[in-house]
């Protein structure tokens, strides 16, 4: 087996990130996981809505919000079991970090970190959000350089100055990052394949990194029309959490229809907790917007590849045990064989506390060959074949 590289995980600052940096934490507004939670699950939603039509905000916060933010009360114990070694704001141990990757086996892990991104996600200045992205970047890197290589900062940022980000980018490649952050929105209102954001695909590749779309990362549009249920929060949460994998579907269809990937043929998105049970049907329904009946309304496909030969050779997709995600051998069955790859997603309670045991146990069937691709060697080549081997 190559060595295992995982693309998905997470750290979190604790309390005292921002101690060394006095006059920017003397800026920042405290911190509100519960206001974050909220705008997480039902956000996108009630943008559209005017503030007096919302339900109180008391009524939106999730019920278990004391488990995800790990201040349970006794009384809690035994529901809180279920999520045994699973936190969402676990505080980074880099150490204790590796010593687990060395029990599972893990070569390298992709570390994403939250902080920066919900601090920056409530700041109406520019400027101030930047830096804040920028000093939480800047942490997870020097959090991740205890490892000695074995932990990868992934990058997040803002796209309202392209010019910032993609020096943010190239400064956070000397600092060991191999992935980095992207909305599956518009960025500035333009397009994913808007040719004024070739540069920033150009300095991607160049800088031999992976743009990733990560669920939470950019909001999706709805008509507000769907906020408005009457008054149950539980079904709005519902509705709210549902829709995760409509905006990536867009975010590909513009990167794939708009000759972003023909532009840029070695550039790799991969997706990360949007779910991958959608990708066989959108594998095998993309190539009728190119059919000889589809130009008739659509006009003639002008790229030399098919729609599907551009979504397998640039796409990356990593599971979940989501249902939507099930079965899992099935799907990457039904897909070319190096579009799954390995993620653990620890230690947040959708990901694992033993993925290797997890998926030896949900793949046993696949041959070693297979496997190995999955695992790490797919990954591999993404990053090699930009010049810059990950390994």
């Amino acid at each position: 087996m190559p060595s295992v590289i995982d693309i998905d995980s997470h750290f979190e600052p604790g309390e005292d990130w921002l101690d060394p940096y006095p006059e920017l934490k003397a800026r920042l507004p405290a911190a509100n996981l519960t206001e974050l939670a909220v705008d997480s699950i039902v956000g996108d939603l009630l943008r559209g809505v005017p503030p007096a039509q919302r339900p109180p905000f008391e009524e939106l916060e999730p019920p278990g919000a004391a488990i995800l933010f790990g201040e349970e009360k006794a009384d809690e114990a035994l529901r809180r079991a279920e999520f045994e070694g699973k936190e969402q704001r676990q505080v980074a141990d880099a150490g204790a970090r590796v010593k687990w990757l060395d029990a599972q086996g893990i070569a390298l892990q992709n570390v994403i970190c939250l902080g920066g991104m919900s601090r920056a996600l409530f700041l109406d200045d520019p400027l101030l959000a930047r830096e804040t992205m920028a000093v939480c970047n800047s942490w997870l890197a020097d959090t991740c350089d205890e490892a000695k290589g074995r932990l990868l900062p992934v990058s997040a940022l803002t796209y309202d100055d392209l010019d910032w980000s993609i020096a943010e980018l190239s400064r956070m490649r000397a600092r060991g990052s191999r992935i980095f952050l992207i909305p599956a929105a518009p960025i500035g209102g333009k397009a994913l394949c808007h040719p004024d954001l070739d540069r920033l695909w150009s300095a991607a590749v160049d800088l031999a990194m992976v743009p990733m779309i990560h669920v939470g990362f950019g909001p999706a549009s709805f008509d507000p029309g769907w906020a408005n249920i009457g008054g149950d929060t539980t079904t709005l949460r519902l509705i709210g959490s549902s829709h995760r994998h409509q905006a990536p579907q867009v975010a590909l269809s513009a990167m794939i229809y708009g000759g972003v990937f023909e532009r840029h043929p070695k550039l790799t998105v991969t997706l990360a907790e949007v779910g991958i049970g959608w990708l066989p049907w959108f594998y095998r329904d993309c190539d009728d917007r190119v059919t000889a009946t589809s130009e008739l309304f659509l006009g003639k496909w002008e790229l030399p590849l098919k729609p599907s030969e551009y979504l397998a050779r640039n796409v990356k997709g990593t599971p979940l045990g989501w249902g939507s995600d099930q079965p899992l051998p099935q799907i990457m069955r039904d897909l070319p064989e190096d579009m799954v790859v390995f993620s653990s997603d620890f230690p947040h309670f959708e990901g694992y506390v033993d993925p290797m045991g997890h998926y030896g146990k949900e793949l046993a069937d696949f041959s070693e060959a297979r496997l190995d691709r999955f695992y790490g060697g797919a990954m591999a080549d993404v990053f090699a074949q930009m010049g810059d081997p990950i390994l």
